[in-house]
């Protein structure tokens, strides 16, 4: 986090000369999600199962909070996002499951928690930035900060494995004004390394301004991350409509 900090002041001090042109976005969405995932840990030489969230561990789908900050300079945008991910099930197993080198037996009760902290760091040029139409690029750096664990309190288990991923993603931002104070728009960026690691994320909506300074949205949105390491994996897609208010300053 301290690189992200620094990096964020870096571009701040950029931009110090057009701070009186700035207009500042804060942004509060609320997600109604649907989770679909996988995960697989192993320890040491005891290779771990590929569990299924909502299958194996009865993992439910939850809704998520997501606040946004964007300083605009003319054309140009530095942005910073911040959602708190968390995901809870209780199941009682219905085969072995070998989670970070412990074994869960088939008919224990298992209780687990998926919870990751999503920071996006960016940076916005609009090359086309006209009335109430734009198109740009997006350089950004998504963050995560997570932990998965599962415990079985009959068996004695409780395990946990956390992870922390920086990954530079590149992308493209787009709106178009419609009549009666509506536009449409959207984004999505994104980054590959082969089949092993890849991260996408879109979201299109709909925009009402019924106010020079507020903008009202509904839109749909979905995640997709997918991390392969040594016989470890991470393959979560997380997607569903949101609704989002937005205050310039």
């Amino acid at each position: 986090m301290k690189k992200l900090s620094f990096l964020f002041a870096f571009m701040l001090v950029l931009f110090t000369g057009s701070m009186a042109f700035a207009v500042v976005d804060i942004e509060g969405r609320y997600w109604f999600t649907d989770l679909d995932g996988t995960v697989k840990v192993t320890e040491g030489g005891t290779s771990g199962t590929e569990i299924d969230l909502t299958d194996d561990l009865g993992v439910e789908d939850d809704d998520f909070l997501d606040a946004r900050i964007t300083l605009e300079l003319g054309s140009h945008k530095i942005r910073y996002g911040y959602m708190p991910l968390k995901w809870n099930g209780s199941k009682t197993t219905t085969q072995n499951i070998v989670f970070n080198g412990e074994t869960y037996s088939a008919s224990t009760d298992v209780q687990s928690e998926l919870k990751m902290g999503y920071h996006r760091l960016g940076y916005e040029y609009d090359f086309i930035d006209t009335l109430n139409n734009r198109l740009g690029v997006i350089f950004e750096i998504k963050y995560f900060d997570g932990e998965a664990s599962l415990t079985a309190p009959s068996a004695g288990l409780d395990e946990t494995e956390s992870f922390k991923a920086p990954i530079p993603t590149v992308g493209i931002a787009a709106q178009v004004g419609l009549p009666f104070l509506l536009s449409v728009g959207g984004e999505v960026t994104g980054m590959g390394i082969g089949s092993e690691a890849y991260i996408i994320d879109g979201e299109a909506m709909v925009n009402l301004k019924p106010a020079p300074f507020v903008v009202i949205s509904g839109g749909y949105r979905i995640f997709k991350l997918h991390l392969e390491s040594d016989d470890d994996l991470a393959d979560l897609t997380v997607k569903g409509p949101f609704v989002m208010l937005r205050a310039d300053f």
